[in-house]
């Protein structure tokens, strides 16, 4: 497996391709009203520590958190917030030399916790002053369809997945690493049948179970405070925080002709998406009785 870094531009000099491009690391992203450097555990929770969150949850180490969930529940920001920044604290030694997303999946590993959680939250379930000041990148076309603000420890992991959206994520608080593979890698990467999540996972390779994976070639980048990352249509991508905790905020925009039917293999998986939603459309409105 070859992994190369991903190419690094100001936000002045990049605009995306309508066809989708390649993935880009912005290194200055244009901070919204509130600049990125305050948005410290203070600050959220004045803003929105009161404020219910789903909280997902994980039976041991937060690996490839998406494809193992077990069952999460709701509670105040402020009283997850409490326990990011505690268990920040116990973990935060490993995180000391800016260690790599395999070396910190190791390192977490080895600790044994039983339980970890991890939030990502749509944005626009907070208050308009939180709203306002998420760092909006100014070089796409369209404006966000979706904003998500996600929040974790050390080793929290996404899984290897792509998304049929392009999309964004800038840094807040701490680091995040990403390896990245094309869609034409998708042969290789172990992909769970009628789904965009992968079997793979680049940070603890079993190249016994997963042979083809030896033959992928990627990228992979480190994302701090202020950087954001684009990331095309049908792009797999794998997201792993390697500092003691982290927050970012990922934008969604539309799909832009022709991305995704210019992929193949995300064909099957938008027509069922796109059948999904027709029959919803198509459902009667609930019947509300006579006037």
């Amino acid at each position: 497996m070859d992994l190369v870094p991903v190419p690094r531009v100001t936000h002045h000099d990049f605009r995306p391709s309508r066809r989708g491009g390649q993935p880009r690391v912005v290194v200055d992203c244009p901070p919204g009203r509130v600049a990125p450097q305050l948005w410290d555990p203070a600050y959220l929770r004045t803003v929105i520590g009161a404020h219910e969150v789903p909280v997902r949850e994980t039976h041991g180490p937060p690996i490839n958190i998406f494809q193992n969930l077990a069952r999460g529940g709701s509670l105040p920001f402020g009283h997850y917030l409490d326990w990011v920044v505690e268990t920040a604290r116990a973990v935060g030694h490993l995180a000391e030399g800016h260690p790599t997303a395999r070396e910190v999946t190791r390192a977490v590993r080895r600790l044994r916790l039983d339980h970890f959680y991890y939030l990502d939250v749509k944005l626009d379930r907070f208050p308009r002053a939180l709203r306002d000041g998420a760092p909006v990148p100014d070089w796409y076309h369209a404006e966000p369809v979706d904003t998500n603000l996600w929040c974790g420890v050390l080793g929290t992991s996404c899984g290897l997945h792509c998304d049929v959206t392009p999309n964004c994520n800038t840094q807040i608080i701490g680091r995040k690493e990403f390896v990245l593979f094309p869609p034409s890698q998708s042969r290789y990467l172990y992909r769970l049948p009628g789904r965009t999540h992968c079997r793979f996972d680049p940070n603890a390779p079993d190249f016994q179970r997963f042979p083809l994976a030896r033959r992928a070639t990627g990228w992979h980048c480190t994302l701090r405070p202020g950087e954001s990352l684009y990331i095309p249509v049908g792009w797999f991508h794998q997201v792993t925080v390697v500092s003691d905790w982290a927050v970012n905020v990922n934008f969604f925009w539309p799909r832009p002709f022709p991305q995704g039917l210019a992929i193949p293999g995300l064909w099957r998986f938008l027509l069922r998406r796109g059948r999904a939603r027709l029959r919803t459309a198509l459902r009667p409105a609930p019947h509300s009785g006579p006037r």
